[in-house]
């Protein structure tokens, strides 16, 4: 790689580690950071508010926004069929370790990742696959853990009805009125910080827990989101930004609300805490690599 392929790789990585060491030392020295109520006002208000915004405004194709979804719950599935082999041949339980292996976090981490990585095309790409992954979460995953399902529970998520209002939007053809469009704009704004922030002030409250054991885990999680990511953008014949925004959104860290699962069930939660951070630890190490595929994978290197 020339000086300025690692240019544009620390432009984009730098900002991101910035945030979340703010995030890391804000938890580490005061109390003041209140990651529950945060991470609530995000998912009730921001969260709705920049997919709503970010989806209404782009210019992407909607067949482009369309296809990365097919391909966010392409990933999600190749995912668990990988993870159900490796569980099965490790004898590790499904209920505890699925969520934690198969559940990227396209949130918190993925989002800034594609937005710096690709500017406002990548964010609305990144959105369309964030979205599945979201319902994913809150419908499957609790099939998973506890072995049912509440189809009130999803109905009741803020993000849901943001994607209907939005697709009413787009294939309405409708225009948002501008003071609707700069409310969600400007809540929405504040989510990729807040969700930077919100990382790093739990991996400095949640911990290591059987370090061994967490790195082996870490490692397995990495090796699905490639595998389910790169098997997706060939599948799909993807290509473009759509392409390097699905296989790093795919390649991201166990996502944390499967530390949320884990302790509201009681799955184990110390050990699911433990996989959490170090997998995001491991993903920010190789951070770069990721991101050099990305590009590459999206034609823009």
């Amino acid at each position: 790689m020339d000086a300025s392929v690692y240019n544009a790789l620390f432009e984009i990585i730098a900002p991101i580690g910035l945030i979340v060491l703010i995030g890391y030392w804000l938890a580490k020295t005061t109390d003041k950071i209140d990651t529950v109520r945060m991470s609530g006002l995000s998912m009730l208000i921001g969260t709705p508010a920049l997919v709503f915004s970010t989806l209404t405004k782009t210019e992407i194709p909607t067949t482009v926004l369309l296809q990365v979804s097919l391909g966010a719950l392409c990933v999600c599935l190749l995912a668990i069929l990988f993870a159900v082999l490796c569980l099965r041949y490790l004898g590790y339980s499904f209920r505890t370790w699925l969520p934690a292996l198969t559940m990227p976090n396209s949130g918190n981490l993925g989002l800034p990742l594609v937005l710096l990585a690709f500017g406002d095309d990548g964010l609305a790409i990144g959105i369309a696959f964030y979205f599945v992954i979201a319902i994913f979460q809150y419908s499957v995953m609790p099939i998973v853990v506890v072995g049912r399902f509440s189809a009130k529970s999803v109905l009741k998520e803020p993000l849901i009805w943001a994607v209907v209002a939005a697709l009413i939007v787009i294939f309405g053809e409708l225009k948002v009125p501008s003071v609707i469009a700069d409310t969600t704009a400007i809540l929405g704004g504040m989510m990729i910080p807040v969700m930077l922030i919100l990382l790093g002030a739990s991996i400095a409250r949640l911990g290591f827990n059987d370090l061994k054991g967490s790195l082996k885990l870490a490692f397995l999680r990495l090796c699905i989101g490639l595998a389910a990511g790169i098997a997706t953008t060939l599948l799909l014949g993807t290509s473009g930004v759509a392409s390097g925004a699905i296989f790093l959104m795919a390649a991201m860290p166990s996502a944390l609300v499967t530390y949320v699962f884990a302790a509201r069930y009681d799955r184990d939660a110390e050990k699911v805490a433990g996989l959490v951070v170090t997998s995001t630890v491991l993903s920010l190490f190789f951070l770069p690599a990721l991101l050099w595929c990305a590009i590459k994978l999206a034609g823009r290197a």
